[in-house]
């Protein structure tokens, strides 16, 4: 059976006639290509679970069909051509035939636009159930035995509930026995081993000036030349940095990154999208245009939320929206690690502005924090969901001279650089220190006096230093500032009271 052909025996099926013989809206180019882009990509189930279930379909064959891959793929099983072929002959509807099955198959060059494919179906069959409601409530609105208020609340309900059918589709629930979700569980994947993992959304956040989107585009580079980032496997692919602020100002960042190591930027597989673009609404344009180019991202960096995102931070429903549109047409099409770039509010700084949402509906969250004018910036993991909380790393940014403009002034561009040791570390902040950069860090141990309770450092740390911060912003930048000078080897504190170890103790 080819494409053009309907199943046999459809036509007779009464409840498929519309009224005065009117057939009922469908669209036969979407349910196909629907079913095709499921077999090609089993993955793509998740962009249309939420929209579609068997009764969505208007065809029985296209019913049958959809329920047997959805079934494979929630017992966590291949759904191709055979064995989509064979889940019907189990339900006794192998009348449908392999040849059809894999000319669905054939149907569609990919899964890159089944998310528009299903609002077609969608619409189509919520456009069926009005008819159906409608033609049902007709007896009713002309049987003058039943009070007007009656019928006007028959007919009310009736609507209703197709819009609560419409909102509502009731798409098949995968249950999956614990052999299944064993394997499930040991099978998850890295885009960086044990920090990004494939599959995943989350949030890189950090107040203006702490070096955040220098530290994404280090992490988006060493993925894109498949190298270990902060001494950590990553696992080589495409990147596709969406630079809604500006792609002039990202070119010479990674120009700056390739000569500071000496390397090639012609051999990093990097794809930029280089203006704004309203994600909420236009995400699958993104789409459109990297399936045009052959761009199939392992990451995909969104520098910042705040400039493609035009709803209201502070709005629960909208940033769950703005967050699930993401995931729907970027991570799950793409099976990869989505980075959104988001700024901090002005005073509470240890959290990302905006709405609670946002850790709700992200699988990690890393902060990006720095003292004062110290030129390294601290990465911190405020959320993991599929692993542990990698401890804090710390880069150092330096700069690199590009050449010269027009007017003969100099280009430059800051580069940030993992520092693996602590011996790194505590040689970097020394060097911090000596140039007048030293920060908090350095305004920590100006405060320490040899054998002083912690506690009365912690006191005046939060009295001269971090005045204006909340209680837990104190206390976090508290613990930062100590933990450095206790990794340096500049204190020690034993029993409650703080040991000076640095030459000439105050």
């Amino acid at each position: 059976m080819g494409l053009d052909d309907a199943p046999p025996g459809w036509h007779d099926d009464p409840d498929r006639g519309g009224q005065n013989g009117r057939e009922l809206p469908w669209s036969s180019e979407a349910e196909q290509s629907v079913l095709g882009g499921l077999l090609l990509d089993n993955r793509a189930l998740s962009l249309v679970s939420d929209l579609l279930s068997e009764r969505a379909f208007y065809m029985a064959d296209h019913q049958a069909i959809f329920g047997a891959i959805s079934k494979l793929i929630g017992q966590q099983q291949p759904a191709d051509v055979i064995t989509v072929f064979e889940a019907l002959k189990d339900v006794g509807a192998e009348d449908i035939g392999i040849v059809y099955v894999n000319a669905l198959a054939a149907s569609v060059p990919s899964a890159a636009n089944i998310r528009r494919y299903a609002e077609i179906v969608h619409e189509k069959w919520s456009e069926r159930m009005l008819i159906a409601a409608v033609d049902e409530q007709a007896g009713v609105a002309w049987n003058a035995q039943i009070s007007l208020d009656d019928r006007i609340e028959r007919m009310a309900a009736a609507i209703a509930k197709v819009e609560q059918q419409r909102k509502n589709p009731g798409a098949r629930i995968p249950l999956m026995r614990l052999p299944a979700l064993r394997q499930a569980a040991s099978g998850i994947s890295w885009v960086v081993k044990h920090v990004l993992p494939a599959d995943s959304i989350g949030i890189l956040f950090g107040g203006s000036g702490t070096f955040k989107s220098f530290v994404a585009v280090d992490c988006a580079l060493h993925i894109a030349h498949g190298l270990p980032w902060m001494g950590r496997r990553t696992n080589r692919g495409s990147v596709l940095y969406i630079a809604a602020e500006g792609g002039a100002g990202l070119w010479n960042r990674i120009d700056a990154w390739h000569r500071q190591r000496g390397m090639e930027w012609t051999e990093a597989e990097l794809a930029v999208v280089p203006i704004p673009v309203d994600l909420a609404a236009d995400a699958w344009r993104v789409v459109d245009a990297a399936q045009a180019q052959g761009v199939t991202p392992a990451l995909v960096v969104v520098d910042t939320l705040s400039q493609t995102y035009a709803g209201d931070e502070n709005s629960a429903n909208e940033m769950a929206a703005y967050l699930r549109e993401l995931g729907l047409r970027f991570r799950s099409l793409w099976n990869c690690a989505v980075l959104v770039i988001h700024h901090t509010g002005h005073n509470a700084t240890e959290r990302p502005r905006g709405s609670s949402a946002i850790r709700a509906n992200v699988d990690f969250m890393f902060g990006v924090f720095r003292d004062e004018k110290e030129m390294l910036a601290t990465l911190s993991c405020a959320k993991q969901k599929d692993g542990e909380m990698f401890r804090d790393a710390v880069f150092q940014l330096s700069v690199a001279e590009l050449g010269l403009d027009d007017e003969g002034d100099a280009i430059t561009s800051l580069v940030a650089r993992h520092l693996g040791t602590e011996e790194q570390i505590a040689e970097a902040r020394a060097k911090e220190a000596e140039a007048g950069r030293g920060g908090r860090n350095q305004q920590l141990m100006d405060l320490v006096q040899n054998g002083m309770l912690e506690k009365e450092l912690r006191r005046a740390f939060y009295e001269s230093v971090v005045e204006g911060l909340d209680s837990e912003a104190k206390k976090k930048a508290f613990g930062r500032a100590r933990a450095a000078a206790v990794n340096a080897g500049l204190i020690e504190i034993a029993e409650g009271f703080v040991i000076d170890l640095r030459k000439g103790q105050k």
